[in-house]
């Protein structure tokens, strides 16, 4: 009798493969998926956060979500999704039409670069992008608003808004990065999810890949 001893590769990955959150009714979708996103933070935060404040401070989940998005899908996804989620900002809040999908489009764009180039791994990244993306995405917005309608001006109030908006999207950056990770696994090139296989369950050994018979 010849005994076998198998590290159990195929086992180990079909089972860790099976604990990721691979949402397979959609499959990977890009376009639903972000679609869906956009509309569910759009409403969300029209219809809540927009209409909450602490100390003068409030959360802007659909800039956050464009930061996030942008990071974890690139400059294109980034850039589409800031382009749907900043005109049903624009039409549904009655904006001005066509401005906030503009910085968003530039934004999304800019934090994918950043994302593809520096290919960050360190959870302290969203916090980061969260606290500066923020600050520059208002900054831009304002920059523009003012070159675009005459008469309006920079106030310390102003300012504050946009200091206390990036301090609470700082804080709450990590937590919606990977709630929207999580939705945006299955579209995600194959090495972000080596990635996160590789933080959920721990480096691999090279002797948990060989397949050892003893003959």
């Amino acid at each position: 009798m010849t005994p076998r001893v198998s590290g159990g590769r195929s086992r180990s990955r079909a089972r860790r493969r099976s604990l990721l959150p691979d949402h397979a009714a959609l499959g990977p979708a890009p376009a639903l998926r972000l679609g869906l996103l956009g509309l569910v933070v759009v409403l969300v935060q029209l219809a809540f956060f927009a209409r909450v404040s602490f100390l003068g401070m409030q959360l802007d989940l659909a800039l956050l979500s464009l930061l996030m998005v942008g990071l974890l899908a690139g400059p294109l996804h980034g850039a589409a999704y800031g382009f749907g989620v900043g005109l049903l900002i624009d039409v549904m809040a009655g904006g001005q039409l066509g401005l906030t999908p503009l910085v968003y489009v530039l934004s999304g764009y800019a934090v994918g670069r950043l994302g593809e180039l520096r290919d960050p791994e360190s959870s302290l990244v969203p916090l980061v992008v969260g606290l500066f993306g923020t600050i520059a995405v208002l900054a831009l917005y304002g920059v523009i608003e003012l070159l675009l309608t005459q008469g309006t001006r920079v106030s310390s109030q102003m300012v504050g808004v946009v200091a206390g908006n990036a301090l609470i999207d700082a804080l709450l950056s990590v937590p919606v990065h990977n709630r929207i990770k999580r939705w945006l696994l299955p579209m995600l090139p194959e090495e972000a999810r080596r990635r996160r296989r590789r933080r959920t369950y721990g480096r691999r050994t090279p002797s948990s890949d060989i397949d050892v018979r003893i003959r």
